[in-house]
């Protein structure tokens, strides 16, 4: 863009004033100010900061320059363009991976709420992504804004599943799983591979809800050839292979 055409505004601290029309300029004078006077400056720029930050590399600048607090206010005051700055599911997990204070991750979700953060993740790797670098609550948040039947538009096979339940603690998993319904999740496994990933990032209790959903003739028709059974075979834990082992009516010996 033709630096003539930017628009500026101007910023008065400590009787001194500049003109402020890019996100990096911005963060100079944060930095400059040294945390001194940095919510003086966004409260005289507020009206402006959705266009000061323009978009996802100028957000990320800003918010290396603030505290936990003004990082939150400066989200506040860019409310419901904040989808349209961030731009992509990409610049959504490169700002997450930076933070580290899970209020400031709530405050992202909140914002975006459902239709942006559904305008950014597009795919089940995506949400995984995204998902791979939220902490406390903030995960949970995101699968709630999303909302089932976009979480069921999104993960469509057993494979998907699985990289999205990678990215989740355990109660988070049984939240995604509850959420989908047993039945549905059950119905996304079609291969004994992808029964087989899904069960290596699972917790033996929720291995175990997956495969009492299923029946005999089920896990026969999903396992059903040599390659799936010994792919299987050599990748679950004992546990896990005795669960399959009972469910078929077959001795396991370990």
């Amino acid at each position: 863009m033709d630096p003539s055409r930017i628009a500026r505004y101007p910023l008065t601290i400590d009787g001194e004033t500049v003109e402020i029309g890019t996100a990096n300029e911005l963060a100079v004078a944060l930095d400059v100010l040294q945390g001194q006077h940095d919510r003086a400056a966004l409260e005289q720029l507020r009206p402006a900061l959705a266009d000061i930050t323009a978009g996802p590399l100028g957000f990320a600048r800003l918010l290396q320059s603030l505290s936990a607090d003004d990082q939150i206010y400066l989200i506040d005051a860019i409310g419901p363009r904040l989808a349209e700055i961030i731009q992509e599911s990409r610049r959504l997990r490169d700002i997450f991976a930076a933070l580290a204070v899970t209020e400031v991750e709530q405050k992202i979700l909140g914002t975006l709420g459902g239709d942006g953060l559904r305008a950014l993740v597009k795919t089940a790797g995506e949400l995984s992504e995204v998902l791979g670098w939220l902490y406390g609550q903030a995960d949970r948040q995101a699968v709630e804004l999303l909302g089932t039947p976009y979480l069921k538009r999104l993960i469509r096979t057993g494979t998907d599943l699985s990289v999205v339940l990678e990215a989740l603690d355990a109660r988070g998993q049984r939240d995604l799983l509850e959420r989908l319904g047993w039945e549905c999740t059950g119905g996304l496994v079609r291969s004994g591979v992808e029964l087989a990933k899904v069960m290596r990032v699972l917790p033996a209790e929720l291995s175990g809800c997956l495969i009492a959903e299923m029946s005999r003739d089920d896990l026969v028709a999903i396992i059903g050839n040599p390659h799936d059974w010994q792919y299987l075979w050599e990748r679950l834990e004992p546990e896990e292979c005795r669960m399959i082992a009972e469910k078929l009516g077959v001795d396991y010996a370990a």
